[in-house]
């Protein structure tokens, strides 16, 4: 008999906690999917004795049946946040055996309702990356998958019942115009942004406060190429800003930012990359990146969903939490002196600590 209460008590409190990461109904039917990591069978529940109740064994689904979508609007290869979002994602499954598929929309805005229709119908978690370029999509699919849970990743979203995450890249962005004042040998460094999105004026306003804070007198040269995706415009914007003599320029300029570093490495001025580490596109010449860990924040995601705790309606990443920071590798390491890795170390701590105010475009 107490075998048949807990093996109640068991079953009861897996579905209850799956509910908490989307659809547990078991009426989707996905498509064979080559690329989704395999999840081990769920162990069958033990028999009850004839006199009681039949608990379901096969048909209860568990928690290892929670299924993850992530529908990009580039794709893997961007060397940007599609990136990130599958580092996370695959070292989730090898953590925790979950299934999953990644969407690319490859930057064609004809194919996202579609694709993100496809995505809800089939899983239960849908990570949207980035989700400002699926705010119209969003809205009708949702309203067709009330019980897919879905993630908006990089922004805030109305949508009710969507989590949004967001990360302070106006406290990266600080950081890094701290070492570019630090590292700047003619007074001048240069912000490359792109589309005029106030997420992008929320990096210049972090990146010149930062330069600001270094106490003393060098000067921020700000151009925008006004197009997220044209390298060639990344590449002559940043030529111009070191036409005007910067010789240490960061770019938040999407996939048209990649221009910058090819600029960097043609015209012998340092870079500072943006989102990932791009230290190796052009070594030598980037002497680091602003990271915005997408790859954490899924994955913590996916962990809580894995947990059964019940997600936040938001998230924030930033320096304190380790959701922000600069990239610390080999050529941060011989192109940035001691003395000054040491004081971006202070500023690191200072802000953890609250004793800096670091002001947004959104204040």
């Amino acid at each position: 008999m107490k075998k048949k209460v807990l093996s109640i008590m068991l079953a009861t409190v897996m579905v209850c906690s799956l509910a908490a990461c989307g659809n547990s109904s078991g009426e989707k039917a996905p498509e064979p999917d080559n690329t989704s990591a395999e999840t081990e069978p769920a162990a069958e529940a033990e028999q009850p004795e004839a006199d009681t109740e039949e608990v379901p064994s096969e048909e209860t689904e568990t928690l290892a049946d929670v299924r993850f979508a992530i529908v990009a609007n580039n794709s893997v290869g961007d060397k940007g946040f599609c990136d990130l979002s599958n580092e996370g994602i695959e070292k989730a499954a090898a953590d925790f055996g979950v299934e999953y598929k990644i969407f690319s929309c490859n930057n064609d805005s004809t194919i996202y309702l579609d694709t993100i229709k496809t995505a809800a119908e089939n899983y239960d978690v849908v990570f949207l990356v980035t989700g400002y370029f699926f705010d119209d999509e969003l809205k009708e699919v949702q309203a067709m998958y009330p019980d897919t849970k879905y993630i908006y990743i990089d922004g805030e979203t109305e949508q009710e019942g969507a989590v949004s995450v967001t990360y302070m890249q106006n406290e990266g962005a600080f950081l890094a115009g701290y070492l570019a004042a630090l590292i700047s040998e003619t007074g001048k460094v240069g912000f490359v942004g792109g589309a005029d999105w106030p997420v992008i004026h929320d990096y210049e306003v972090g990146f010149k406060a930062g330069v600001e804070y270094a106490e003393n007198s060098v000067e921020v040269v700000s151009r925008y190429t006004n197009d997220h995706f044209d390298a060639a415009l990344g590449k002559t914007t940043a030529k111009a800003c070191y036409d005007d003599g910067c010789d240490v320029i960061f770019q938040a300029a999407g996939p048209a930012g990649l221009g910058v570093l090819e600029a960097a490495e043609e015209n012998g001025f340092l870079a500072i990359g943006v989102d990932t580490d791009q230290g190796y596109m052009q070594p030598g010449h980037i002497v680091s990146s602003m990271l915005k860990r997408v790859d954490t924040s899924i994955y913590d995601i996916i962990e809580k969903c894995k947990n059964g705790e019940e997600l936040e309606s938001a998230y924030v990443y930033n320096v304190a939490n380790g959701g922000i920071s600069l990239a610390d590798n080999e050529y941060y390491q011989e192109l940035v002196s001691e003395e000054n890795r040491n004081k971006v170390d202070e500023l690191v701590t200072a802000i953890t600590n609250g004793e800096v105010t670091i002001p947004s475009y959104y204040d």
